[in-house]
């Protein structure tokens, strides 16, 4: 988890029978973003059905999933080298 993130974002996380890809990647972009409601703003998504993503039961639209992707790059690109 990213050092900027607070300990209380509120990220839910799929059970292990539903953690997918899309859930894990979700997961992360929300961590990244400090929380479910400032992805879902940022996907342009209502957040009741960004944490049914998120919980893995249901699948995100493909560009959603991309933006996740591409939050979680961005991320990446400005995070300090080790």
């Amino acid at each position: 988890m990213p050092a900027t993130v607070p300990a209380s974002a509120d990220c839910p996380s799929a059970p292990p029978r539903r953690d997918t890809t899309y859930a894990r990647t979700l997961h992360r972009a929300c961590l990244i973003l400090g929380g479910a409601d400032g992805l879902a703003r940022h996907l342009g998504v209502p957040e009741p059905s960004l944490r049914k993503w998120m919980e893995g039961s249901e699948e995100p639209p493909q560009m959603v999933f991309l933006a996740a992707i591409e939050i979680i790059l961005l991320y990446l690109d400005k995070a300090p080298e080790v």
